[in-house]
């Protein structure tokens, strides 16, 4: 019995190291475990009482629409008829009578002031030949960009302008292409008049600016122009197909998104061809 007591002594007397190291262990997991639900109570706290609790933090920050000190100008084109003076051409480019919007109507601003330069690469717009008529019919681009001329008829087309910036005249063959770029900005009041020499009722045109700031309606009127330095600029507004014009003096402040509805009607329809 007293070499079994000596035995379990000395047993005990060697356990004793690994206890206490798998009780120091034991130790600091807990003071860990401890540790991060602490700080993860405390980051709770810090979300809930500065944006209402984390369901909430979405819906609290709403996504950016503006660039840093910049503006926007947003509206919609409308035409106004009259009965007294129809216009032929509304019922091409107006899709609800009783609201007015006008399609294809390229609205864009005008200044000294306004972005020459661009930072991004050049682009490539292509305008389709299809059924006997270019689609789209209005494009706007910046200088420098192409336009890529498609022939899906079954018919030879040609593409060609004669403008003071820039000319070209290219037969197309049916399935054919062309590239051509546009260099030379002509602004609103001068846009490339396509043409086809075989095809005389086809007809598009194409604005070259040297600035961002423009934009084409669809059907639904609608424009928005954004990344606008504040400031005072003249926006305005061409309709080619109808030879409607508009132009207002508007100014943009930054941050904020200035309104803007152009209504137009057979008033705005110049004495001469653009």
């Amino acid at each position: 019995m007293k070499s079994n007591g000596k035995y379990r002594d000395s047993v005990s007397r060697q356990s004793l190291p690994g206890i206490a190291v798998y009780l120091f262990f034991a130790l600091l997991l807990a003071l860990s475990t401890s540790f991060a639900e602490d700080v993860s109570r405390i980051q709770k706290k810090h979300v809930d009482e500065s944006s209402g609790g984390t369901d909430e933090l979405a819906e609290r920050v709403p996504p950016p629409t503006h660039h840093r000190g910049t503006g926007s100008i947003e509206g919609r084109v409308v035409y106004r008829a009259d009965a007294e003076r129809p216009w032929r051409y509304a019922r091409y480019y107006v899709k609800d009578r009783h609201k007015g919007q006008l399609a294809e109507a390229v609205v864009a601003l005008e200044t000294a002031a306004v972005e020459r330069g661009r930072s991004e690469k050049a682009a490539t717009l292509i305008i389709d030949q299809k059924d006997f008529q270019f689609t789209p019919e209005t494009a706007a681009i910046r200088a420098s960009d192409s336009v890529k001329f498609l022939n899906s008829d079954m018919a030879v087309h040609n593409v060609q302008t004669f403008h003071p910036q820039h000319s070209f005249n290219i037969n197309m063959p049916a399935g054919g292409e062309h590239v051509e770029t546009f260099r030379k900005a002509g602004g609103i009041d001068q846009p490339y008049r396509i043409g086809c020499i075989y095809h005389s009722a086809m007809r598009s045109w194409i604005f070259v600016f040297d600035h961002p700031y423009y934009q084409v309606t669809k059907t639904d009127g609608r424009f928005r122009l954004t990344k606008i330095p504040p400031g005072e600029y003249i926006c305005r507004m061409a309709h080619p197909a109808g030879r409607l014009r508009w132009s207002r003096r508007i100014k943009v402040e930054a941050g904020k998104t200035t309104q803007l509805d152009i209504v137009v009607s057979p008033d705005n329809k110049p004495k001469k061809h653009p």
